[in-house]
């Protein structure tokens, strides 16, 4: 079943007196449970279509509708609780809080969701929600560690936790093994092929790395703006 259709997707830029035209009338649409590798060089436009598709930024021309509603047509706090609560994010600069401990970055998309009040009267099934999720993923001994404590591996695993903590019905992942080195990228992917494989979690993935594209379904190549090619795995 499609879970997110894009059609006509076109986004421009300004850079000085000059327009610059990253994306040029994408089409895709992405199935639920799918593992969809969006594939393509840097500065292709791959990361644009992705905050697209995730509502973090608006196209030009084109529309995005996710489970039959159109992005554009929702209210702008409709579009940030839809991806607060729809969608999760990982991406290559972890974008983990300094100040705050791994429990704590892990809680953060609940905690901006819920009031205060209602957050407190939930504070404990959520306390195991998040431990179970960093356990999954070897961290328990990390729960009151800040970033900085932690190895590069182990930020963006808490990054993937705190991205999975509201359920996120779409996993979207920006080069999430691109601040990482060869190994640890790898124990990366793992992670994501096993939520793909065990939970039917769908992700999408943009990479400029074509051996990690591969570890999906399906991967779209992005050159000059548009999908121009699209191969099975």
């Amino acid at each position: 079943m499609a879970l997110l259709h894009c059609t006509n997707i076109g986004k421009h830029y300004r850079m000085g007196d000059s327009t610059v035209s990253v994306l040029k009338g994408v089409d895709l649409t992405v199935a639920e449970g799918e593992f969809l590798a969006v594939e393509g060089r840097s500065g292709s436009g791959k990361s644009t279509l992705l905050h697209i598709m995730g509502a973090l930024e608006s196209p030009d021309m084109g529309e995005v509708t996710f489970a039959g509603k159109t992005l554009s047509s929702l209210p702008a706090n409709e579009r940030s609780r839809l991806r607060n609560s729809a969608f999760g994010f990982v991406f290559q600069f972890y974008h983990l809080l300094p100040e705050l401990n791994v429990m704590e970055n892990t809680m953060l998309a609940p905690m901006i969701e819920h009031s205060w009040f209602a957050f407190r009267s939930r504070r404990n099934d959520l306390r195991e929600r998040a431990t179970a999720l960093l356990k999954s993923f070897g961290l328990e001994r990390r729960l009151h560690h800040r970033p900085s404590q932690l190895s590069g591996g182990e930020r963006q695993r808490v990054a993937i936790a705190r991205a999975l903590m509201n359920r996120p019905r779409i996993l979207f992942a920006d080069e999430p093994t691109g601040n990482l080195d060869q190994e640890t990228g790898q124990q990366i992917m793992s992670v994501l092929e096993a939520l793909h494989r065990d939970q039917k979690q769908t992700i999408i993935m943009v990479t400029h790395d074509r051996a990690l594209a591969r570890t999906a379904d399906r991967v779209l190549i992005l050159k000059n703006g548009k999908l121009a090619v699209e191969r099975p795995v």
